[in-house]
C-alpha cells in the first residue's frame, strides 16, 4: 500500500513537472511572438506615419477641418503613409480636436507628431491678413499683371509658378503638363484671405483647393454621364465665362457649344481668338484665320485649353445646358450683353444684320 502511494507520488511530480515544462515553452513561444508582433508593428508603424523625403508642402484649410479629413488630406499629399494609423495614434493621445484654418507649411520629412503640432499652432497674434478679389473670367496673364501692381511678386514669377509648379490634385492628373498655360481654367476666382507676404505657390494653392472642394464626386459623375472629362468641362466652361454677360444665358450658351460639337460643327467661337491676340469688338476675317490651337473657327472641336478661369455659374452652365436647338447668336445689345439665339443660319443672318449692322 505504502508502495503504491509513493509510485502515486512520483507519477504526480512528473506531471507536474511536465505541465509546468509545456507550460513554460508556451509561455517562450507567446512572449517571442508578442515580441516579434511589436517588432513588425513597429516597423510597420513607423511606415505608415514615418517621415519622408526633404519637401515642402502648403496644406490650406479653409474652414475647421475633422481628425478624419485631415488624415486623408495628409495622405493624399504624401506627408503620411496611412490615414488610419494617423487618427488611431491621435486619438490614442487624446488629440482628436478639429484643425483651424489657415495656410501651412509643411514638410514630407516630418513625424506624425511633428506634423499635428506644425497644424495645432496659433498664429501669432500680431500676424496680419490682407484680401484679394480675383474676378471669374479673368486669366493667368490677368492674374499676374494684377499681383505685379499690388507687388506680391513679378508677373513672371506667378505665370512660371502656375506652368512649372508642382501641385497634388486629381484633378489635374489629365491636363497635359506641356501645355501653354497649364492651369488655366482652375485657378478658381473668388476671395482669397492671405498673408502679407504671399508667394505664387500660396496663393495657386488656395485657388486649387476652393477648385477642389467646389468639383466634388456628384459633378464629376455628372461630367462622365455626359461623356466629358474634367477638362473638357473646364474648357466648355471658359468659353461661357467670357461669352456670356447675362447670367441666364450661360445655359443657352452651353447649349449652342453642346449641339455644335453633337453634330461637329465648327464652334467658332469669338472668345477663343480674343484669347490669342486680346480683345477686340468685332473680329476682321483675317483674324478669324489665324494659326492657333485655341482658335475654334480654323479648329474643329474645343479649343486646346481653357481660355479663362470661370466662375461656379458658367462650370455649372456647361454641365447642365438648357436643352433646345439653338445653334447660334448674335450680340443684340452691347449696353446690358444680350443676346439674340437661332435655330439655323438663316435667321441667324437676319440677327446678324439686324443687330450688328
Amino acid at each position: 500500500m505504502k508502495q503504491k502511494t509513493l509510485l502515486d507520488m512520483l507519477l504526480y511530480i512528473l506531471g507536474l513537472s511536465f505541465n509546468l515544462a509545456i507550460m513554460a515553452l508556451v509561455g517562450y513561444a507567446v512572449f517571442r511572438f508578442t515580441m516579434w508582433g511589436f517588432e513588425f508593428g513597429g516597423r510597420e508603424s513607423a511606415y505608415m506615419v514615418g517621415t519622408g523625403e526633404d519637401e515642402e508642402v502648403i496644406l490650406v484649410l479653409e474652414e475647421y477641418t475633422s481628425l478624419a479629413d485631415m488624415a486623408r488630406r495628409l495622405e493624399e499629399e504624401g506627408l503620411i503613409h496611412n490615414q488610419w494609423m494617423f487618427r488611431l495614434e491621435r486619438t490614442l493621445m487624446n488629440r482628436t480636436a478639429d484643425f483651424r484654418p489657415g495656410t501651412f507649411t509643411l514638410n514630407r520629412n516630418m513625424s506624425s507628431s511633428q506634423l499635428n503640432n506644425a497644424l495645432r499652432a496659433r498664429p501669432p497674434e500680431e500676424q496680419q491678413f490682407q484680401w484679394i478679389r480675383i474676378p471669374e473670367g479673368w486669366t493667368i496673364a490677368d492674374m499676374a499683371a494684377y499681383f505685379e501692381r499690388r507687388e506680391f511678386f513679378t508677373a513672371q514669377e506667378f505665370k512660371d509658378a502656375a506652368q512649372y509648379g508642382q501641385f497634388n490634385y486629381g484633378f489635374l492628373m489629365h491636363v497635359p503638363t506641356d501645355r501653354p498655360n497649364r492651369l488655366e481654367g482652375y485657378l478658381f476666382p473668388d476671395s482669397y484671405q492671405i498673408s502679407m507676404s504671399p508667394t505664387p505657390e500660396h496663393i495657386i494653392h488656395r485657388m486649387l483647393m476652393n477648385f477642389d472642394n467646389r468639383f466634388t464626386q456628384y459633378y464629376q459623375n455628372r461630367a462622365y454621364e455626359m461623356g466629358l472629362t474634367i477638362d473638357e468641362v473646364v474648357i466648355m466652361a471658359s468659353i461661357i465665362e467670357r461669352e456670356a454677360v447675362q447670367p441666364a444665358e450661360r445655359p443657352m450658351m452651353a447649349q449652342v457649344i453642346h449641339n455644335r460639337l453633337d453634330i461637329g460643327m465648327h464652334l467658332e467661337m469669338c472668345s477663343t481668338v480674343n484669347y490669342v491676340i486680346g480683345p477686340r469688338d468685332r473680329l476682321t476675317y483675317e483674324e478669324t484665320r489665324i494659326d492657333s490651337p485655341w482658335n475654334t473657327y480654323v479648329n474643329p472641336g474645343l479649343p486646346i485649353g481653357p481660355i479663362s478661369n470661370p466662375g461656379w455659374a458658367s462650370m455649372r452652365a456647361a454641365m447642365f445646358p438648357e436643352a433646345g436647338n439653338y445653334l447660334f447668336f448674335v450680340l443684340r445689345d452691347p449696353e446690358t450683353g444680350e443676346h439674340h439665339f437661332s435655330t439655323n443660319f438663316a435667321d441667324h443672318q437676319a440677327a446678324t444684320a439686324r443687330y450688328l449692322n
